[in-house]
C-alpha cells in the first residue's frame, strides 16, 4: 500500500457528523409542527365537536332533553377522539385536512338544515 493513499484517507474530514445549526433548525421545526397539532387538536377538535353538536340537536328537536344530552355525549367523545387522531397521523397536512374537512361539511349541513 501506498503511504499517499492512507494520508488522503487520514486527511479527508468526516462529514457523517451533522452540524449544530441544521440540528437546532431541525429541533425548531420539530417544535413547531408538535405546537401546531395541539392548536389543530384543541381549536379543530373543539369546533368538529360544536358543529356536530349543533347538527345532532337540530335533527332530534321533537326531543329536546334527549337530544341535548345525547348531542353533548357524541361531541365529547368526538373532541376526544380527534385529539388523539391528530397526534397517531404521520402526515401534518392528513391531520389538518382530517378535521378541516369534517369541519365543512358539518357546517354545510348546519346551514342547508336552516337554523
Amino acid at each position: 500500500m501506498n503511504s499517499s493513499s492512507l494520508d488522503a484517507a487520514a486527511i479527508k474530514p468526516n462529514t457523517s457528523a451533522p452540524s449544530k445549526h441544521k440540528e437546532k433548525a431541525s429541533l425548531t421545526a420539530y417544535r413547531f409542527m408538535i405546537f401546531y397539532r395541539f392548536a389543530l387538536a384543541l381549536v379543530g377538535g373543539y369546533l368538529l365537536a360544536s358543529l356536530s353538536a349543533v347538527l345532532i340537536a337540530q335533527y332530534f328537536i321533537d326531543y329536546r332533553a334527549s337530544a341535548a344530552m345525547s348531542a353533548t355525549l357524541i361531541a365529547f367523545l368526538l373532541y376526544a377522539a380527534v385529539f388523539i387522531w391528530v397526534f397517531m397521523v404521520n402526515k401534518t397536512l392528513k391531520a389538518s385536512l382530517g378535521v378541516v374537512v369534517p369541519c365543512l361539511i358539518l357546517f354545510i349541513l348546519i346551514k342547508i338544515s336552516g337554523t
